[in-house]
């Protein structure tokens, strides 16, 4: 698992949202969740492509 760090287009705060490697012997490429909730204000998120 690995933490990637979004900011909410609400609020503003930070978010992390972890990650799952792709495959058994990848580390560089993470599956994230497309949408997320933010911690501090409870809006909806989507996850960037890039």
């Amino acid at each position: 698992m690995e933490d990637f760090e979004f900011t909410c287009w609400r609020c503003g705060e930070t978010n992390i949202v972890k990650g799952r490697p792709k495959g058994f012997w990848t580390t560089t490429h993470y599956e994230l969740p497309g949408e997320w909730d933010c911690w501090s204000c409870g809006a909806l998120n989507t996850t960037p492509d890039d």
